[in-house]
């Protein structure tokens, strides 16, 4: 017989069957088993008692005394807000609206540092909080107060392109 996880037909408690064997002089068949909550403790029951008293699938269980959870209506719908790839017509309508979004997605696909430079000299006049936050967050950086925000950004690139290796184009 093979180990498996069974469970209690009353309390739906998982045990697990660690061996099959027989006892002497008797030769009664009987299933070793052990607890899967705490304490772990282990057990050995006589087989037909075993299979009368535990299953081998969970939805096996009877569901008498339980009642089945509806949906609650005050829970926020757990759907994900972010859209798997598909551009639905209002974001585009969005983009269209404010040509600042267009050029900070432009900036975030950006495939180098260098090219991240340039994106960002292209964008100095239409920089505000919300553009120097978002970016330093896609650089991992934080902004101290009283500090200007695109120097610091725009000195980072720099620093990074310096030391940003293609390790492929040596070979």
């Amino acid at each position: 017989m093979k180990a498996g996880i069974f469970f209690h037909k009353r309390t739906g408690e998982p045990v697990q069957i660690i061996a099959r064997a027989q006892t002497k002089p008797t030769f009664q068949e009987v299933i070793c088993y052990q607890e899967l909550t705490a304490p772990y403790d282990h057990f050995v029951m006589e087989k037909t008692q075993f299979f009368s008293e535990y299953v081998k699938h969970f939805d096996e269980l009877p569901l008498t005394g339980h009642k089945q959870i509806g949906k609650r209506d005050d829970l926020p719908d757990k759907r994900p807000l972010i859209s798997k790839g598909e551009i639905h017509r209002e974001e585009e309508d969005e983009e269209e609206k404010d040509p600042r979004i267009r050029k900070l997605l432009a900036f975030f696909d950006a495939g180098s540092y260098r090219e991240k430079i340039k994106m960002l000299e292209k964008m100095k006049d239409d920089m505000d909080s919300f553009m120097i936050n978002n970016i330093a967050v896609s650089l991992d950086l934080s902004i101290e107060d009283g500090v200007d925000g695109y120097e610091f950004i725009l000195s980072e690139l720099r620093m990074r392109d310096r030391y940003e290796s293609h390790r492929g184009d040596r070979f």
